[in-house]
């Protein structure tokens, strides 16, 4: 309540200073005095520069507060207004409180045309996050660690969740990794070199990362996971221009099939019905060589006839988007 209360307050004097300078620019203009309105205008930036420096005083402080609800709520604060606007510029973006934050452009980071200041804003900050990745209380080291990620646009939150003790988390944050790490860097024949360069660094360190998780990864969940998108990566054509998703190529959707479970329990359940279900989803689901083994060694002791069709059509169907899939013949 005391940080909301002092913001609002400071929002308040921006306001007010703002509609000040605003109402002394006319006056000054109407008696034609170039001189006082130059002066007046200097004495205004000045005064509503002491007002930011006073506001970005206050918020380091609520970086150091005891209550670490208030320490998260700072950091995400920072967080989102250094990252609001364009990406060219956002030192204009929506004034206020926010326009503290935002990295501006020559001028700083104020919505005033004629201001003066350095334009670091919110940056100013970014030490004291760094600090904050050791705070006692774990939830404010996870906030200050995604908020560094939001404004570096790095990675290292997923990467720490996919060594956590916990096998779900590994898979769900090797899951995530992987649709952001190879899904972001689709291009198009219109794209800059520049961009697809890029485009082809992110891959190659996203494909480090799963390659080194796979090495160490014990828990089968997780590794088919990983498993997963390294083979939907090379079926899509890696960086090549038809990585877009369409017919005859993979979408980022279609990344993951079936749970584990499917391939090592239920396709081999004693319950035939359950094992026609089982093959039913895999064959709308999966596409990749290991399945389709998994399948053949399926009915090399299957004997139930019903069943014998459904596993000989579920081949069909992963040899044909296999066939389709131009990057898979490759």
């Amino acid at each position: 309540m005391l940080t909301t209360f002092l913001i609002l307050s400071v929002v308040s004097v921006l306001s007010a200073q703002t509609k000040s300078t605003s109402s002394s620019s006319r006056s000054t203009r109407s008696t034609g005095g170039t001189s006082n309105f130059r002066q007046n205008q200097g004495d205004n930036e000045e005064r509503k520069g002491a007002v930011r420096d006073f506001v970005m005083a206050v918020i380091g402080g609520m970086l150091r507060h005891p209550d670490p609800t208030i320490r998260k709520q700072t950091i995400q604060a920072i967080s989102s207004g250094m990252i609001g606007g364009d990406n060219n510029t956002n030192a204009n973006n929506e004034g206020g409180i926010r326009s503290l934050f935002a990295v501006g452009d020559e001028r700083g980071g104020g919505s005033g045309k004629d201001e003066t200041s350095t334009g670091v804003g919110g940056a100013v900050f970014i030490p004291d996050m760094y600090v904050l990745l050791s705070d006692p209380d774990p939830e404010v080291r996870d906030i200050a660690s995604v908020g560094l990620d939001m404004i570096f646009q790095t990675d290292t939150t997923l990467l720490r969740f996919m060594n956590d003790p916990e096998p779900l988390i590994r898979k769900y944050a090797a899951q995530i990794y992987s649709k952001k790490g190879f899904s972001s860097s689709q291009y198009q024949n219109n794209t800059s070199n520049s961009e697809q360069n890029m485009g082809q660094v992110r891959d190659l360190l996203a494909l480090r990362t799963m390659l080194v998780h796979l090495k160490h990864e014990k828990e089968p969940s997780v590794r088919k996971s990983i498993v997963d998108s390294i083979e939907w990566y090379i079926r899509s054509g890696g960086n090549n221009d038809n990585r877009g998703g369409n017919a005859n190529n993979q979408s980022a959707g279609d990344m993951f099939g079936v749970d584990v479970a499917l391939l090592d329990k239920y396709l081999n359940d004693d319950n035939a019905e359950l094992r026609k279900q089982a093959i039913k989803t895999i064959a709308l689901r999966e596409s990749s060589d290991d399945v389709l083994m998994k399948l053949m060694e399926r009915l090399r002791v299957e004997q139930d006839e019903e069943v014998k069709k459904e596993l000989l059509t579920a081949m069909d169907i992963l040899r044909t988007v296999q066939y389709y899939n131009p990057a898979s013949s490759k």
